[in-house]
């Protein structure tokens, strides 16, 4: 990481007018000493003139014993990190997750919530406060009741809004099943005013507010997983409930296929897709921005032979071919939309048909395409899929092309386990960074040496609804400090 201060002379007088952050994703973090930051699933936030970076400290465990420990780094630029040491004093024996400090303008207090169990997994919170952002902290409450405790107490993050009132979101231990709930004044315990279940089987919620919309961002629980979690942003008006789910930011589509936009029209050449339990899987576009399409071009091909290899009474060396139906979807804000047409027979031959649907400048960022249910066979095979916009066909970095379904894995597009979303700047000149754990990263397989993911700025579309994320070497950013 590099931290480039810009500074401006006027009268003798030298201030902070702008900064420029420059994040590495590629290389561990460092303190001050030269040392690996061994610090997980906490959070970074700006306090006074400082950003402090609160975690749990792992070393060579294996993240499941009761030697992790929670400490604070402080930085003046979040590059140059000072560990300010242990967070907690007296804390007593138990295994440590998932701190978060929150700071209390009323009080004057820094109000520090933790996730810890006496024995796994018999979870609970536990409540401590400070004067200073860095500590120690000294616990005023390890066994803080919440509405759902009956269920046990798992992950959990914790939100202020902009009229100092403060939220936690949290996942029981029983079915993970997440759901947010509000403080009383001071911070130090739950007023029990819960807005009910939002989703199931989630972990590691952070919750932000943007404009008019409260967002809370989590996913399928991933338990220190070297393959990562996705995440699922939900969007609400209240902050404690009315959630709606409108998309995961960090899940592909599905399987990543080449051959239907190499170009290379070729027999052989094909992606299958297939109808299992009643379910078709089907073919996903991801643009790299909004495009005006005007044309969607499918290529079908025979496939493979009937009947069983050896089987000498049948002459055929391709499948009858079929001409399947499709419907076309674009994804409008948060929601799928069926284009009103259907796909044209233009050719057709012995091995190939050529399907042609022509649009009247549909905007979007994501097309799919998606046999329908009236098909009488079960399997078709996609050779190759063309799309243009007005300017002519798109090329192949243009887009991404997916294998989708619900029998298709969604892999994480970074491979980390959600912290926390960081807040840069002031006003409404504020960038969300998404941070990540990656589990399994560490060169030398210690689980300390962990690397974390820190996204490039969130990009949010008119409605609200957050684009999906690409992992960044390095990325760059100024802002008013």
């Amino acid at each position: 990481m590099k931290w480039i201060g810009v500074f401006l002379l006027s009268f003798s007088v030298i201030s902070l007018s702008e900064a420029q952050l420059v994040i590495d994703n590629v290389e561990p973090r460092m303190d001050q000493h030269g040392q690996i930051v061994d610090l997980h699933d906490g959070r970074v936030v700006k306090y006074q003139d400082r950003y402090y970076w609160y975690g749990t400290s792992y070393g060579s465990t294996n993240g499941f014993t009761k030697a992790n420990r929670y400490h604070c780094y402080s930085s003046p630029d979040m590059s140059s990190w000072k560990n300010e040491g242990p967070l907690l004093a007296d804390a007593p024996a138990g295994v440590y997750y998932r701190p978060h400090v929150i700071y209390n303008k009323a009080t004057n207090v820094y109000v520090l919530w933790y996730n810890w169990y006496a024995e796994l997994w018999d979870g609970r919170f536990g409540v401590a406060i400070s004067e200073n952002p860095e500590g120690p902290f000294k616990i005023v409450n390890d066994d803080v009741k919440m509405y759902r405790s009956k269920e046990g107490l798992g992950d959990f993050g914790l939100f202020v809004d902009d009229d100092g009132i403060a939220y936690i979101s949290y996942n029981t231990i029983s079915n993970h099943r997440v759901s947010i709930e509000k403080l009383t004044e001071d911070y130090t315990s739950s007023t029990m005013i819960n807005g009910g279940v939002i989703d199931e089987h989630m972990e590691a919620g952070s919750m932000f507010k943007r404009g008019d919309y409260y967002y809370l961002l989590t996913d399928y629980t991933c338990c220190f997983c070297n393959q990562g979690s996705g995440a699922r942003v939900y969007m609400s008006k209240d902050p404690l409930q009315g959630y709606e789910y409108t998309g995961n930011i960090n899940r592909y589509p599905g399987s990543r296929t080449l051959r239907l936009n190499d170009g290379e029209l070729r027999n052989n050449l094909y992606e299958q897709l297939e109808m299992r339990d009643s379910s078709w899987s089907y073919i996903e576009m991801v643009f790299d921005g909004y495009h005006e399409i005007s044309q969607v071009d499918v290529g079908i091909f025979t496939g493979n032979r009937a009947g069983r290899c050896g089987d000498v009474d049948h002459p055929e060396v391709h499948a009858p071919i079929k001409v399947p139906s499709f419907s076309i979807e674009y994804l409008d804000g948060a929601n799928w939309r069926v284009i009103p047409d259907d796909l044209v027979l233009q050719d057709e031959s012995s091995l190939h048909i050529g399907l042609t649907l022509q649009l009247d400048g549909v905007k979007a960022r994501r097309l799919r395409v998606k046999p329908s249910k009236d098909n009488s066979f079960d399997r078709i095979d996609v050779s190759e899929i063309k799309v243009a916009n007005s300017s002519g066909q798109l090329q192949v970095d243009e887009m991404d092309i997916f294998l989708a379904g619900r029998s298709i894995a969604q892999r994480p597009i970074i491979p980390a386990q959600q912290t926390y979303v960081l807040q840069l700047g002031q006003g409404d000149e504020v960038a969300y960074i998404w941070m990540g754990d990656l589990w399994g990263s560490a060169s030398d397989n210690i689980k300390g040496h962990d690397y974390q993911y820190w996204s490039a700025p969130l990009k949010f579309l008119e409605d609200g609804t957050i684009l999906p994320m690409r992992w960044v070497d390095e990325w760059s950013y100024s802002f008013a400090d």
